[in-house]
């Protein structure tokens, strides 16, 4: 590539260029640039409204990934009033009356520009060489203190993400893809904006060479299942082999750490965490940034992080390098592994996830963090709570459930439970999640005997209700009772029971939907 076309870039990657911050690590973890929806629940950083530009940009990731900005994008409002309402419309509003560069023109131009610079495009075979040579894509960049430009591997993830954005067919044969991304690009911003310029044509193909040798590179290298991983993942090429690589490694440590959150043994969690954060936090994109570097002591951050120990002993000094290398990096590298096992078929034997939501949290047991995530901000009352409260659950409906017993609605009565402190902020959490917020309906089914003595209802549908004692009974449409279940009924909650009765089975088939979940107990319990 001549100098000249390079020198033509540069001024146009100093225009318009856009950094997309994202109002909370928690979002930012859980945005997926390929989602066919994406939820905004908050507009605000740090008590300021988000730009428009901010969220255009974030907003135009949802349909692929640096290619359109028009996506479906919901905001969540729980309450509010009109002022919520109006200050999204104002966003919106805000957001379109601004002109934005396709993020696959910004990101195509600066690999250039950088690969250009290094002279691998001077070479005739340049990008039959790129498609051939994972090393061409990662040559070392000279620092330079006054170039604020992102790096090139990181360039080349979002290119990665890019493709397989472009590319659905994961399984496609390699010859297939230079048609497959042209028939993905049609119609695009990328291709809009591009039409409207002058050299437009030659840019573009250009660009089309630069996406096409990336693809092919990627689909030489890996295999229709380890691309469903990457995929999965959010990873580029060089992540996504890297955890590969250690992909046996790392699952019986997730697998310590998930089994360890579930009783809350805190030194085999945090063994398994630690461990899995030396191979981890050292593959781009999870490397903290340089102002968070891992501290030589990070092994005692983490465990004390993870173990609750409080923020003042930790050391305030220190809450960057929790924040960006634990609870965000960590916790993404940890969901990103987890959703590759489940793409290529693996099934959780027990609950999933724990180890995560710990390190997300800095508690050391999974309810305890199942509890921060539905709202308390308190660490040390989680804790407390779950520790003094004969806590059992393991999901949201059993939570609430646990938050609905008569013992937790004592020890909230006292007024200085789970701490004086904390006390107050326990009760408007318990109080929010018990009578607002978003309610899941579970659908359940089970079998279950008549009591002795009682006969057999004839085949088909009847209705579900317990009288004051919790004796539940099989009634007909207009609720006359016909037979009576052997086991009693406890659903707090009065999910909607229903009754079948099949051929050749004299048990029934229960079948509850609704908020909560039924607790069935045996008849001398």
């Amino acid at each position: 590539m001549p100098n000249p076309f390079l020198r033509e870039l540069e001024p146009l990657l100093a225009r318009g260029t856009i950094k997309v911050t994202v109002a909370s690590p928690t979002l930012s973890q859980g945005l997926n640039l390929n989602a066919a929806v994406m939820l905004v629940p908050i507009l605000h950083r740090s008590g300021n409204l988000i730009t428009g530009e901010e969220f255009a940009n974030v907003a135009g990731r949802v349909g692929r990934a640096f290619v359109d900005v028009e996506g479906l994008v919901v905001h969540v409002m729980h309450q509010g009033g009109e002022w919520r309402l109006n200050a999204w419309r104002n966003l919106v509003a805000s957001a379109r009356s601004r002109s934005l560069q396709s993020g696959l023109i910004q990101i195509v131009n600066a690999i250039l520009v950088k690969l250009s610079t290094r002279g691998v495009l001077n070479r005739e075979d340049a990008f039959e060489f790129l498609a051939n040579s994972r090393a061409s894509w990662n040559v070392d960049e000279p620092v330079d203190e006054d170039d604020d430009s992102e790096p090139l591997s990181q360039l080349v993830e979002k290119l990665d993400t890019t493709v397989f954005g472009l590319v659905e067919a994961l399984d496609a044969d390699s010859a297939d893809l230079p048609r497959l991304l042209d028939e993905a690009l049609q119609g695009s911003l990328w291709a809009r904006q591009l039409a409207r310029r002058g050299d437009g044509e030659e840019l573009k193909n250009w660009h089309r060479m630069v996406l096409q040798a990336r693809a092919k590179l990627i689909w030489t290298n890996t295999t229709a299942a380890t691309r469903r991983g990457h995929f999965a993942m959010g990873v580029g090429l060089e992540a996504g082999l890297a955890l590969d690589a250690m992909a046996d490694e790392l699952a019986p440590l997730i697998d310590q750490a998930d089994l360890a959150s579930l009783p809350g043994d805190e030194e085999e969690l945090a063994a398994a965490l630690i461990a899995l954060a030396e191979r981890l936090l050292v593959i781009r994109p999870f490397v903290p940034e340089a102002k968070n570097a891992l501290p030589p002591n990070w092994r005692d951050l983490l465990r004390m992080w993870v173990t609750g120990v409080e923020v003042n002993a930790i050391g305030t000094s220190n809450m960057g390098v929790v924040e960006d290398a634990f609870s965000y990096r960590m916790v993404w590298a940890l969901e990103a592994l987890r959703t590759r096992r489940v793409s290529l078929g693996w099934a959780p034997e027990i609950i999933a996830g724990g180890g995560a939501a710990a390190l997300e949290t800095g508690v050391p047991q999974f309810m305890m963090a199942m509890l921060i995530r539905a709202g308390l901000p308190s660490r040390r009352a989680a804790m407390i709570a779950i520790r003094e409260g004969d806590a059992d659950f393991v999901d949201s409906a059993g939570m609430r459930e646990w938050l609905a017993s008569d013992e937790i609605a004592e020890l909230t009565q006292t007024g200085g439970w789970p701490t004086p402190e904390t006390a107050a902020l326990w009760g408007r959490f318990r109080s929010d999640t018990l009578s607002g917020g978003i309610r899941t309906t579970e659908i359940s089914e089970i079998r279950l005997a008549l009591a002795p003595g009682q006969i057999r209802p004839a085949d088909g549908t009847y209705r579900v209700e317990s009288d004051a004692d919790g004796n539940a009974w099989i009634c007909t449409p207009d609720y006359r009772r016909i037979s009576k279940l052997r086991r009693r009924l406890r659903d707090r909650a009065r999910g909607l029971l229903s009754a079948r009765f099949v051929a050749g089975d004299n048990r029934a088939i229960i079948h509850r939907s609704g908020s909560g979940r039924a607790i069935w107990l045996e008849p001398d319990e």
